[in-house]
């Protein structure tokens, strides 16, 4: 079923009709034939525009605000404070794509994303052995005033864990991620492109998720991006592996 009909599409069809029924009929503009066929095409035009809304609101990734809340309290997905609607969207999506399973890791880490100020959430079954579940958070910056989680938000989310958690894991740590605050020294940019390869790597090295690993092209690259012709990265000396539960943060970034 087509679903999009543009105005003039519609009238040149009732007008097809008009002509069919009525032999002869006259058409042309500023007859009543076409009067007529106006009208009906504009209220025709209106209720396929209207169809495309409804579609629209059918499936949570091309619905509206509202709607979308909708798609997530009928699933028990609760909005978040300062939550965007892409970032509601994923975790909607998330839960459509890996329903609850009975507490399994990825149900640890949609749990925690439920609490106000977590942006993201790591669970890391039988970290302290068995029968047990660490879970390291992220926090919302924008928030909390810091991608780091505060004594307070760990608390919160290990009580709404404890409150929906199968009584099977016994052992349930919340922790905040261990922060590896990386240095980077890197030659050969010179000193008009500096400030604004600095500002990348510093941006870049925030967005790290905890586990994620650096390689050194990756810093090279954002130097030859922004114009440098042979950029050298002095420090690190090499790939930098975090453990899963350690995060890449900035350090001191000296480029010249």
């Amino acid at each position: 079923m087509a679903y999009e009909k543009e105005f003039d599409e519609i009238l040149a069809e009732i007008l097809t009709d008009f002509q069919n029924t009525f032999p002869g009929v006259d058409v042309s503009q500023g007859s009543l034939a076409r009067m007529k066929a106006t009208a009906y095409a504009s209220a025709l035009w209106g209720l396929y525009r209207y169809m495309q809304w409804i579609r629209r609101q059918i499936f949570p990734d091309t619905a509206d605000t509202e709607a979308l809340e909708h798609h997530g309290w009928v699933r028990n997905v609760p909005r978040t404070v300062g939550e965007t609607d892409a970032a509601y969207l994923a975790r909607l999506l998330d839960y459509l794509r890996r329903p609850p399973a009975g507490g399994n890791a990825h149900d640890y880490e949609m749990w925690a994303r439920e609490v106000d100020g977590v942006a993201q959430a790591y669970a890391f079954p039988l970290a302290q052995g068995g029968e047990s579940v660490d879970v390291v958070i992220v926090a919302n910056p924008e928030l909390t005033g810091s991608d780091i989680p505060n004594a307070d938000l760990l608390a919160e989310v290990e009580a709404y864990i404890a409150s929906v958690r199968p009584v099977g894991a016994r052992f349930v740590r919340v922790r905040p991620p261990s922060v590896i605050r990386q240095d980077v020294v890197m030659t050969g940019v010179g000193a008009a492109l500096a400030p604004a390869v600095v500002g990348a790597v510093q941006a870049y090295l925030s967005a790290f998720v905890p586990g994620a690993p650096l390689y050194l092209p990756q810093l090279a690259a954002m130097a030859v991006a922004a114009g440098a012709q042979n950029p050298v990265v002095a420090v690190p000396g090499g790939a930098v592996l975090p453990a899963a539960h350690e995060m890449i943060r900035p350090g001191a970034i000296n480029v010249s």
